[in-house]
This record gives structure tokens, sequence and C-alpha cells, in this order.
């Protein structure tokens, strides 16, 4: 068991993450967050507290939060990473890509100044997508 674990995580990591098809992507919101959590987990209900307090100040962004308690529902969230740490934090983008992953509480700073660039359309490094940086580099030099 332990070694399909280990070989499952490593086919999760080898591509990149995808929330699309999956229930917890939602195609309006301006960024889609899953935390996969326990209810005896202090870190986990620190983190949970946090987006919730994120929520509220973003009130575009998807929040899903998954109770992984139970054997089955951490059968189904192995796909994901599940099987490294709790609490286990996935940020999507706009398009359903994972971005950024946290095994840990995230600070609140960073993590809504993450929140922000996504909203505004950037990569998580705050730069724009390669389409637009292509976009804005033919604009400002239609005068030229």
């Amino acid at each position: 068991m332990i070694l399909l674990t280990i070989l499952m995580s490593i086919s999760v990591f080898s591509a990149p993450l995808s929330l699309k098809n999956t229930p917890y992507f939602h195609p309006n919101a301006s960024a889609n967050i899953v935390i996969f959590y326990t209810t005896w987990c202090p870190p986990c209900t620190k983190s949970i507290s946090l987006l919730n307090t994120l929520q509220k100040e973003h009130p575009k962004l998807n929040i899903h939060r998954v109770s992984v308690d139970d054997i089955e529902s951490q059968k189904q969230a192995l796909p994901f990473g599940l099987a490294q740490s709790i609490p286990l934090i996935l940020i999507a983008d706009q398009s359903g890509s994972v971005v950024k992953r946290f095994s840990v509480l995230p600070d609140k700073k960073n993590l809504n100044a993450l929140i922000q660039r996504l909203e505004e359309g950037r990569l998580e490094n705050g730069t724009l997508p390669i389409e637009k940086r292509i976009d804005s580099w033919k604009q400002n030099r239609k005068g030229m």
C-alpha cells in the first residue's frame, strides 16, 4: 500500500496539475482554491479560518473545503498529492491550472498578494501571460 501511494504521488507530480475537469473548478471564479483537511488537525483549522477571511475579502474567490477524515475521502484525494501531508492547499488560476500548493499554513500577506495577482489575470510571479505580453508589445509600437 505504501509503495502504491509513493508511485501515485510520483506520477501526479510528473505532469502539471489541473482542477479544470474536477468538481473543484468554477470557471467564473477569479481563482479556485481547494483545501484537503482533517477536523483534528490544528494547522488545518487555522488554514480554514484564513481561507474564510480571504473569501470575505475576495468575493469572486471559489474555495472548496474537503475533509479527509475517512479512508474513502483520502483515496479520492490521492491524485491531488495528499499522500504528503495535511493541510494540502491547491491554488488554481482562472484556467484551472494549479499555480501554487501549500502543505503548511501560508502567510496571509503572501496568499492575499497571490490571489490579487490571479484576479488581475497575472501569473503567480506577477507577470502577464505570454499572449498578453505580445499584445501589449504590439499596442505600444503602433504609434512608432
